[in-house]
């Protein structure tokens, strides 16, 4: 794409978004690229950390809630054994770790990409995409990580119903793209907003049922149990165990607010952030 015409008037244009986006493809490549190379150059087992890291988060949550507090996930033939808790929590890990990963580098990226926003004009959406391509990467990796587990524990082959997993994260990636857009923008106005996204995603973690299945919400708050998949994160996570684990279309229930969800925050990051995109390099 040629950047040397691309104007300020050109990046508030809502209309212009995909197609900026479309020119801009080789841009957004190559910056996924570098912050991959950068992430990983001084590291001896590279793409391994995608690798350990949610496996030793698995390890060390299973033997604390599976042996130590004996919680239980569901089964297809009742309570599910330890080796189907862990990879109901590595499901749920790795699901969480593209959302929370994804959402913090993009929230953070028009910050730490100052000097290449404040000297060339290209349409500024591509630096939070890029910091969200990455943890795509990651998820790529944490996804076939997740099948040769499930494989090797469960000695079983996922059934047809894990053909639903990828509209399932089609809407998990909207809602990550689209509050990424919205914080990135927000942030470079206010250095407060990436501390408020980090406590966010803090009580996220534990709102989420990464760890514990949503029965034990309903046991312990039956009035305000409807109100908890308001969390779009629980919905998608639970999705995700039903095409898995269960073999079947995930429940409406679990994806409404997902779905409402992604199409209103992709509205609003797309919005704000073309809004405020001419004014970006006088903020940072």
């Amino acid at each position: 794409m040629s950047l040397s015409f691309y104007t300020n008037a050109q990046q508030s244009q809502l209309r212009q978004v995909v197609p900026d986006l479309i020119r801009a493809r080789q841009l957004l490549g190559d910056l996924v690229w570098k912050d991959i190379r950068v992430r990983y150059r001084y590291a001896l087992m590279g793409f391994f950390w995608a690798i350990i890291e949610p496996l030793i988060m698995m390890a060390v949550l299973t033997f604390v809630f599976a042996y130590v507090f004996q919680l239980r996930f569901p089964g297809v033939a009742g309570e599910a054994s330890p080796r189907e808790t862990a990879v109901n929590i590595l499901t749920g890990l790795i699901a969480w770790q593209f959302f929370s990963t994804g959402i913090i580098a993009s929230t953070n990226s028009l910050i730490e990409s100052r000097s290449l926003v404040t000297k060339v004009n290209f349409p500024r959406e591509v630096i939070p995409l890029a910091a969200i391509g990455v943890s795509f990467v990651n998820f790529v990796i944490g996804a076939v990580l997740l099948l040769a587990i499930y494989t090797l524990l469960l000695w079983q082959l996922p059934g047809l119903a894990i053909l639903w997993l990828p509209a399932i994260f089609a809407i998990e990636l909207a809602i990550v793209c689209g509050l990424g857009l919205l914080f990135s923008c927000l942030n470079a106005s206010f250095r407060d907003v990436g501390y408020m996204v980090n406590a966010a995603l803090l009580f996220g973690f534990y709102a989420s049922p990464i760890f514990y299945e949503p029965g034990l919400v309903e046991e312990a708050f039956p009035k305000l149990y409807p109100l908890y998949f308001l969390n779009p994160m629980a919905g998608l996570i639970s999705a995700y165990r039903e095409a898995l684990f269960l073999n079947q279309a995930p429940s409406l229930v679990h994806l409404i607010s997902p779905m409402v969800f992604a199409v209103g925050s992709s509205l609003a990051g797309i919005i704000v952030f073309r809004k405020s995109a001419a004014t970006l390099s006088d903020k940072l």
